[in-house]
């Protein structure tokens, strides 16, 4: 019916592309640049130390708010900067940029960072920043013109954070350029040897048209969920030759891997053909692992910021050597903070995994998923004795072992509801039933049993038989997006979609509706597109599903692309293809009439609550500093500058982070509070454009938001501590008369429904009403916490992570609706949900408070000699009234702690912080009241005790005491989720002394006041026939070394010619007067003898 309607077909969606192609056909384009290699082409993100030089240019700043010499400024710089600038398809790039720019076009950065594996904070954090990116022009050119120019911002790096999600929005000014999402992640496996990068786990390859072809068939893309910060992908025939990306493989760098080609095969493990490639690759935070035949190697990258204890692999190191290894299978997400991969052994081990064993006669293991909500493992293990195929699962905690359900041997038969539940009254084909592997998204709950069938459960014990899918394709893997969509590809390279929960199979490729868009983007000129390509893989990532190709072309040249896979246009396509229609005159104008499947128009989410006390996510805002150039445009120096002042931001927060309160609950209150004040003075000194060094920074470009506004679009996951509730509106709207060219639709067809994966812990409640006037309905749904959830913790520790599904009745793949980037399905809305403590509460010693209430109470407060305000000081005999605070890092939300809680004093040490040493468990029992020790030995005692507390002695070392996060403030609030851990130095000053130091310290006193006593003593008396002693021997001494001295002179006067005693006057002439001046005898000369 259809194929004489395809030409035309082709030309009418042509037409319908370019009228919502929107005014440009530009995007944004993100690339790395060095800090020193500004304007230059894509580098790679490896460098992970900060920049000290640009501390040297905030020292020119001198009359501005920055103030270099305070002891809370660290202004760094990061060692990349993001260049953004435009890509188009037809229009002149440069041209459009400069258009762009003066137009008023100015894009703003949204740098998300993901949280690591294993944190490097004690509470977990959600933390985004946006950055108004600053224009930049290449070259010499004049004020007047622009030859080259761009725009900039710092690549901020945090600690603990190897993956950031960058996202790139127009200003809303000028030309208008679709939002786009960028991966941005540091690559640990790349190194700078010989003044050059070099990648550490293989030599790069530069030709792979050598390697590769367009008849490969695909292989699924393996990694830790949002996790993996370089993926890797392998299975290219007899090589060893892998793809690594560390932006998702927006690029790639093809490496030959330094491992040798081995080939071990023995009877115990037999292996029916060498080769060299690398069959499976599985990529995690840190660490690649791979499989060549049956061994297995993986290489660590090195990545400082993770805090790793080493610097990562010198060389691919090979594990398991003495298991024979089949298969490679990846674990999607972490488990207290551990992530696994699992291999299934083969040959002599077959139906045994690793690294947990499963001994079973005659059996082996096809496929294994970890479920890390229930930490079970659960196995498709295949009995090879009566070809029959269970589900087992492995209890990790008390290490057992329970089958689940036993697969039927033979396809069921089809039924016309699209799913069969196998039950025993089932009828059966005589079409083997083969499975071939598993898929479980835990949020959900939904396991899928996948080969030549596709079976679903819930709960691992009932199963359906989706009989939508045909038994005479064979699945080779599933991809999950974790979102509610699936994908399917089979041995003959079909590519197949479904939702979660629905029993609707579609399949995209290969198929009329997808060469009918394939052609259309090769009509309109589109570089992703050609007429014949090879299938690489295919996966999910941020922004939904995308594909990788790959294109040989006639001149020996090849092409890899990765894009985004056209689901919505090849369902909207399908639509219009397979959907009856008709040629219909209404109101005297002529139409084509499609049959709409879909039961309403249009959908939205409207009226949701602020997003932040949900989302969690804290959210900083930064501008670039003014220049006072007339242009506008930044040079290196203003950019450093920028960089600095994104660093101190980003310190401030991390320092935030630290056990104490401040008086302002915002981390960027001590960044400012001494040059507040003259904030005019700086805008009048900017207005007149003498600012120094030709930078003005603005104190009000740099803060912490509290309060974002809702973007009409459910997030992507919300955050549930006990009994919270989140409300909000979705609006469903029917078909007018003239959108149905007469049609008439109704309201009562119109429902909604919702899905809870765990309903014991959630409760959902929704209210309908029809706006008949508007021709629509609007269901208020609220989704409230039933708080049954079993467990306290930590701020965003162990959370349950579930899912919320909001579905239309009859959408399926039918509905969809067009947007900016072409059709989109909608009817269908996944939300995930974490119940639990949420991220970013967190409990703090409120040192304002507590010195307060100590000097209300005690009617004093003595302050150390030399104050700290870093560093509380109390007096020893005063009492000690502790305050804390509850202080929400998201919301801005902070106030008193109001429960109980158990003090301990785990440590301490004399004179200053670095003295401090943790006291071990016998120390801690001994020195703390609530474990009845001895009260000679007790630091500390509460003010309500019998006895009096100033009897309380204390340990010569307890100078300073702190408590420790396994004591600290303990699950008392039965109203929330949140358990607290706090650890916080305080200084005391005024100790008494215990008995056994004060009797020491009175002796040496004794000891020094006797020794002083004595001796005055022996000086009063015996000083006097001292003195005159010394002074006889004075004298006798003096006597005799002048008669020595005459002597001398009269011996020498001997050897003298006597020509020269005439120069010398006659003693024998001097007067007696002149002799006795001289106060020496008259002696005659000595003669020579």
């Amino acid at each position: 019916m259809w194929h004489p309607f395809v030409p035309s077909l082709c030309f009418l969606l042509l037409l319908h592309t370019k009228c919502n192609s929107g005014v440009s056909d530009c995007q944004w384009s993100a690339v790395i640049n060095a800090f020193k290699n500004l304007g230059g082409d894509q580098d790679i993100f490896f460098v992970q130390a900060h920049v000290d030089s640009v501390a040297d240019i905030f020292k020119e700043l001198v009359d501005s708010a920055i103030d270099s010499k305070d002891k809370n400024a660290h202004y760094l710089g990061f060692p990349y900067y993001l260049k953004i600038d435009l890509r188009c398809r037809t229009q002149n790039a440069l041209k459009t940029i400069r258009m762009a720019h003066y137009t008023g076009l100015r894009p703003t950065v949204t740098v998300s960072f993901q949280e690591p594996v294993n944190p490097v904070f004690q509470k977990q954090e959600e933390l985004e920043i946006e950055m108004k990116a600053a224009p930049y022009r290449f070259g010499d050119c004049d004020s007047e013109e622009v030859c080259k120019m761009c725009w900039y911002v710092p690549m901020p790096l945090i600690k603990g954070s190897v993956m950031m999600d960058v996202k790139v929005e127009s200003s809303g000014v000028g030309m208008l350029v679709d939002d786009r999402r960028f991966s941005i992640n540091v690559n640990g496996f790349v190194t700078f040897s010989q003044e050059k990068v070099s990648f550490r786990i293989g030599s790069k390859v530069s030709n792979l048209n050598n390697y590769m072809s367009m008849a490969d068939g695909s292989r699924p893309l393996w990694f830790t969920f949002q996790r993996a910060p370089v993926l890797i992908l392998g299975g290219i025939p007899d090589a060893k030759i892998v793809l690594l990306s560390d932006s998702e493989f927006e690029d790639f760098i093809p490496i030959e891997m330094g491992i040798d080609s081995c080939w071990i095969g023995s009877v115990s493990c037999p292996q029916v053909q060498f080769s060299s490639t690398i069959v499976d690759t599985i990529a995690t935070e840190s660490t690649l692992f791979v499989r060549q035949n049956q061994l297995v190697y993986y290489y660590t990258g090195s990545y400082t910021t993770l805090f790793m204890q080493n610097n990562g692999s010198e060389l691919w190191t090979r594990i398991l050597n003495n298991v024979c290894v089949k298969k490679l299978n990846p674990v999607p997400f972490e488990k207290n903070h551990t992530e696994y991969v699992i291999a299934l052994g083969g040959g002599w081990q077959e139906g045994e995994f690793f690294l947990i064993s499963c001994m079973a006669a005659q059996c082996q293991i096809l496929w294994a998923v970890f479920s890390v909500h229930t930490n079970e493992i659960v196995l498709l293990v295949h009995e090879q004795r009566t070809n029959s195929h269970r589900i087992v699962v492995y209890n990790r905690g008390d290490e057992t072992f329970k089958e689940l359900f036993q697969i039927p041997q033979f396809v069921p038969q089809h039924s016309t509801q699209g799913f069969v539940i196998l039950l025993a009254q089932v009828q059966y084909t005589t079409v083997p039933l083969v499975a071939r592997g598993l898929a479980l998204d835990p949020f959900s709950k939904h396991l899928y049993v996948w080969g030549n069938v596709i079976l679903q459960s819930k709960d691992m014990l009932s199963y359906l038989y989706l009989s939508n899918f045909p038994s005479t394709s064979f699945v080779k893997y599933m991809v999950l997006s974790y979102r509610g969509e699936l994908v399917c590809v089979t041995d003959n390279e079909e590519i197949w979609v479904s939702l979660e929960g629905s029993s609707e199979f579609k399949k995209v490729y290969p198929s009329v509706a997808w060469t009918i868009y394939s052609v259309l983007q090769v009509i309109g000129g589109a570089q992703e597109y050609a007429h014949q390509h090879g299938l690489v893989s295919i996966f999910y990532d941020r922004e939904g599903l995308k594909e990788l190709v790959y294109f040989e072309f006639p001149n020996g040249t090849e092409k890899f692309v990765k894009r985004p896979f056209p689901l919505g246009e090849v369902l909207a396509y399908d639509h219009m293809i397979d959907s009856a229609y008709k040629p219909i005159t209404y109101e005297g104008a002529l139409y084509i009439k499609f049959t709409h499947r879909c039961p309403f128009a249009t959908m939205r989410e409207v009226d949701l609550p602020l997003p932040q006390r949900f989302t969690r996510f804290e959210h900083y805002y930064t501008e670039p500093p003014d220049v006072m150039d007339v242009s506008g445009f930044h040079n290196n120096k203003s950019l450093a500058v920028y960089q600095g002042l994104v660093f101190q931001l980003l310190w401030l927060h991390s320092d935030y982070n630290r056990p104490y309160a401040d008086p302002v609950h915002d981390p960027t209150w001590r960044w400012w509070k001494n040059k507040k004040q003259d904030s005019e003075y700086y805008h009048y000194v900017a207005s007149s454009r003498n600012s120094s060094a030709g930078i003005f920074v603005d104190m009000d470009n740099y803060v912490k938001i509290y309060h974002l506004r809702p973007q009409n679009e459910l997030p992507d996951v919300i955050y549930l501590d006990k009994n919270n509730e989140y409300i909000f509106f979705v609006y469903l709207s029917i078909r007018t008369a003239k959108q149905s060219l007469g049609d008439k639709s109704s309201l009562s067809a119109v429902w909604l429904t919702i899905i809870l994966a765990h309903p014991e812990y959630l409760k959902a409640r929704m209210r309908r009403q029809e706006l008949i006037s508007r021709g629509a309905v609007l269901f208020e749904v609220s989704i409230e916490d039933i708080g049954l959830f079993p467990q306290q913790d930590l701020s965003g520790k162990n959370l349950l992570k579930t899912t919320l599904a909001l579905k239309v009745a009859r959408s399926g793949l039918n509905c969809y609706h067009y947007t900016a980037d072409g059709p989109a399905l909608k009817g269908t809305s996944v939300m995930s949900i974490g119940i639990g403590c949420p991220p970013g509460k967190r409990l703090a010693f409120d040192i304002t408070g507590t010195i307060q209430m100590v000097s209300k109470k005690n009617k004093r407060y003595f302050d150390c000699v030399k104050k700290d305000p870093e560093m509380p000081c109390f007096f020893f005999s005063d009492v000690f009234y502790p305050l804390f605070l509850i202080q929400d890092m998201v919301t801005g939300h902070s106030g008193p702690f109001m429960g109980s809680y158990i003090l301990k004093i785990v440590g301490g040490g004399p004179y200053s912080e670095a003295n401090i040493r943790h006291f071990n468990e016998t120390e801690i029992l001994l020195y703390n009241t609530a474990n009845k020790s001895e009260k000679s030995s007790l630091i500390w005692a509460t003010a309500s005790t019998e006895e009096d507390s100033s009897k309380v002695a204390t340990d010569p070392q307890g100078y300073s005491i702190f408590t420790h996060n396994q004591s600290g403030i303990v699950g008392v609030d039965q109203t929330t989720y949140c358990d607290y851990a706090l650890e916080f130095i305080i200084h005391i000053h005024g100790l008494r002394l215990s008995p056994s130091r004060a009797i020491y310290l009175l002796q040496v006193s004794m000891g020094v006041t006797i020794g002083a006593v004595v001796l005055y003593i022996l000086i009063y008396t015996l000083g006097p026939v001292v003195l005159a002693f010394s002074h006889r021997m004075f004298r006798r001494f003096e006597e005799a070394f002048a008669a020595r001295i005459e002597s001398s002179l009269t011996f020498s006067s001997s050897f003298t010619s006597q020509g020269s005693l005439h120069n010398y006057p006659s003693s024998s002439s001097d007067t007696p007067s002149q002799k006795a001046s001289r106060g020496h005898p008259e002696m005659p000369l000595l003669a020579p003898q």
